[in-house]
C-alpha cells in the first residue's frame, strides 16, 4: 500500500487536504511529492533528531529549531522590508487583530518533515536512521 492509498483511508481527508492546501498554497503539494517519492529520512542519535530531504541536493531540517538549510526557507525567514510602515491602531487593549508581518517561515522540506513526524499512520517509518556521532557530523557537514 503506497502513500496515497493510505492517505485515502483517513476519514475526512478531503477537507483536511483542502485546509492544508489553503494554508500552504505553494508548499503543500511539493511536500506531498517529497513524501510520496520517499525522499525524507529521519536521523536520530540519542536525543538529537534531524531530517534529511534528498532531492537535487540534500537539505537538513531541524523541526525543534524550525530550520531548513534550503534557500527558499532562508528567503522566507529573512524577507526584505519594503520600508513602508503599517499603521497600528491604538486602543484600550494592546492585543488582538491579525499579525500579517510576522508570518512563520516555511518551505516544502519543513512541511514534508512535519507531516512525516506528525502523521505516522500515513507513512511507514522505514526512513528512520540510527547513526553514530561521527556519521551525524558527516551528514551535517555536507557528506552524502
Amino acid at each position: 500500500m503506497d502513500f496515497f492509498d493510505r492517505l485515502l483511508d483517513v476519514p475526512d481527508i478531503k477537507s483536511r487536504m483542502l485546509t492544508f492546501h489553503c494554508l500552504f498554497p505553494n508548499d503543500f503539494l511539493p511536500a506531498l511529492d517529497l513524501l510520496d517519492r520517499k525522499l525524507v529520512q529521519r536521523v536520530r542519535h540519542g536525543l538529537t533528531e534531524l531530517f534529511l530531504v534528498t532531492s537535487s541536493h540534500t537539505y537538513e531540517v531541524r523541526l525543534h529549531a524550525w530550520n531548513c538549510s534550503c534557500a527558499a526557507f532562508t528567503l522566507a525567514a529573512y524577507r526584505s522590508d519594503t520600508g513602508q510602515t503599517e499603521h497600528v491602531p491604538s486602543g484600550p487593549y494592546p492585543f488582538g487583530g491579525t499579525i500579517a508581518r510576522t508570518e512563520v517561515p516555511v518551505c516544502k522540506h519543513i512541511l514534508a518533515c512535519l507531516l512525516y513526524a506528525r502523521c505516522p499512520t500515513l507513512l511507514d517509518d522505514t526512513g528512520t536512521l540510527a547513526i553514530s556521532k561521527e556519521e551525524l557530523a558527516g551528514w551535517c557537514a555536507g557528506w552524502e
